[in-house]
């Protein structure tokens, strides 16, 4: 039982060795800037206004509107699983009282 436990622990330690620095590349390369368009290329229907890279949150911001609507779309590109998806309106007052 020992020497597939040994020879189990040589395979991971190997593996371990051996995978470390592509994971590292393939993380680097979902929020690097070079990888997405430059402002003012169009993308389905969609123009890129800006985008920017925010390293203290491991993320990359596109700032897109959309050319038919004038809808603005916010992506957030991360090395995350976890997904969200949302639209918000204005909804504008009835009148300019503050209220």
């Amino acid at each position: 039982m020992l020497r597939g436990v040994n020879r189990l622990a040589a395979r991971l330690n190997c593996l371990a060795h051996t995978n470390l620095p592509a994971l590292r590349r393939t993380y680097a390369s979902v929020t690097d800037l070079s990888n997405y368009p430059k402002p003012g290329d169009q993308l389905h229907g969609f123009t890129l206004k800006r985008a920017k890279h925010v390293p203290e949150l491991e993320l990359t911001a596109l700032q897109f509107t959309h050319e038919r609507t004038g809808a603005d779309y916010l992506h957030i590109a991360r090395d995350d699983q976890n997904n969200v998806f949302s639209i918000g309106f204005k909804t504008n007052p009835p009148d300019a009282t503050g209220v």
